[in-house]
């Protein structure tokens, strides 16, 4: 009888296992891949950054951070935020003016990266850094 479950069950136990992992990787390859987009205007207050994102995990909190903005030594961090149920982000943000010299700012693109702390799905986005420059 041993025999005969080994003989029968173990290509039946692998054939399922292959089956399953095959089902999972296709439902990797089948999502849509996170995006993050950002848009950067100058106005008098500094930066003002409209965050836009998709295909997120639903209810995902995202942490956002980005390069140094032009005359900075550090990068920036946006903080935490909640992906509503749709897997949408969806905020606007206002960030500090950091140079006078506006060929600077436009020769430093400011590139933001958006992380879902559960799962490490990321996306990164790029920017001209002019939106930096004080008015």
């Amino acid at each position: 009888m041993q025999v005969f479950m080994r003989r029968v069950l173990a290509p039946v136990l692998a054939i399922s296992a292959l089956s399953l992992s095959g089902t999972a990787a296709g439902a990797l390859v089948g999502q849509p891949k996170a995006e993050l987009k950002v848009e950067a205007e100058r106005t008098a207050g500094g930066a003002r950054l409209n965050f836009k994102g998709k295909n997120w995990p639903a209810g995902a909190r995202v942490k956002i951070t980005a390069t140094r903005a032009p005359g900075t030594v550090k990068p920036q961090d946006f903080g935490m935020f909640d992906v509503d149920d749709k897997g949408v982000i969806s905020l606007r943000k206002t960030a500090q003016c950091s140079t006078n010299n506006m060929e600077d700012a436009q020769n430093e693109p400011v590139t933001f990266t958006a992380v879902d702390s559960a799962s490490g799905v990321k996306s990164t986005s790029s920017v001209e850094g002019g939106a930096w420059v004080c008015l």
